[in-house]
């Protein structure tokens, strides 16, 4: 049977395949705004709920309509803002994750342990239901798209056809891996006060500022180049958290961390954005939900090994992405070469 956290990835997972394609459709805009909408009604009624089915009802439900967001974003940026403007977006839209996903449960334990659990859905249903009003009024609607008529499926396993796409997804995979791991290990090991603990987590969030030179960094190097930088500084911190374990050690590794993440997401996104061409809302609803699969596997691997272990295998999972990284240069550099 689904645990509630259960049922509300699968729904997730669910509308992150859909909502890209669908968007196709019905244009960008209506799934961003009303998306928004329909996500302040679902999470206002889980804080509502009065018991276990009802629960489950309303978590299923907001997985759906949160979901909505993520690929659409992307795609949105694409269509209508310019390559400096979309690189912009993108990395500004991915530090809001990066920091929400660190922010959002300290912020969350501080209401839950202040009032109630239930507080915590009103409070961000209060903040999904702003973010609608002023997607509402900002938001341009996007140009039409190209539509085709084949089933969905076979326009996704035309795009995992694609070998440039699948180093990427590869890539993708291991990044919400990589976070959840890396602070579900040292949550885990760390047997100092609660205190120190949260000061680990938030100046985590320091890193997150890493992606906001990304445009530049791109416009220097290039995509590739950039990402390799990313992931080298990840797989260096991982690997010296090995050797240094002290309270200072793992909040300045941390930071190094985050800083990886945040520089190699926006990057990839770049890169399938790229690869997907007149597929991109497709390519990028299938990123959303490779990411998410990653991060729902990070925890009960991070529990299976010690804190060693984990950050072994984050240090070698980074390395390898870096030879596919070589691999993808390679390819362009033939294609290049070729035309």
């Amino acid at each position: 049977m689904f645990s509630l956290g259960g049922l509300f990835t699968f729904f997730y997972a669910c509308g992150l395949l859909s909502f890209g394609p669908v968007s196709d459709f019905t244009g960008r805009r209506k799934i961003l705004v009303f998306g928004l909408l329909a996500s302040a009604l679902t999470t206002l009624a889980v804080g509502f709920s009065a018991g276990s089915l009802s629960l489950w009802i309303a978590r299923s439900l907001q997985g759906i309509t949160l979901a909505t967001f993520a690929s659409v974003a992307f795609a949105y940026s694409y269509d209508v803002f310019n390559f400096r403007q979309r690189t912009i977006l993108v990395v500004l839209i991915n530090t809001g994750f990066l920091i929400a996903g660190i922010f959002g449960q300290v912020a969350s334990d501080f209401l839950a342990e202040v009032s109630s659990w239930n507080s915590v859905f009103f409070f961000f249903s209060a903040v999904y239901f702003i973010l609608f009003a002023a997607a509402f009024f900002l938001l341009n609607e996007s140009p039409p798209q190209m539509v085709e008529s084949k089933p969905l499926w076979s326009l996704f396993f035309q795009l995992l056809k694609d070998s440039r796409l699948m180093k990427c997804y590869s890539i993708s995979f291991s990044l919400l891996f990589a976070i959840i791991a890396f602070y579900d290990a040292i949550g885990r090991y760390f047997n100092g006060p609660e205190s120190d603990l949260l000061i680990i987590r938030l100046v985590g969030l320091l890193g997150a500022s890493l992606s906001l030179f990304t445009g530049k960094l791109i416009d220097r190097w290039g995509e590739l180049r950039t990402m390799m930088f990313g992931l080298a500084i990840g797989s260096t911190s991982a690997f010296l958290l090995l050797f240094f374990q002290s309270t200072a050690a793992l909040i300045f590794f941390s930071i190094f961390f985050v800083s990886s993440i945040s520089l190699t997401i926006p990057t990839v996104i770049t890169l399938i954005g790229g690869y997907g061409s007149s597929q991109r809302a497709k390519a990028l609803s299938l990123y959303s939900f490779i990411l998410l699969t990653g991060a729902s596997l990070a925890p009960p691997v991070a529990a299976l090994l010690p804190f060693s272990g984990v950050m072994l295998l984050l240090s070698s999972l980074f390395a390898f992405n870096i030879l596919i990284c070589l691999l993808l240069q390679k390819k362009a550099f033939q294609s290049a070469n070729a035309g």
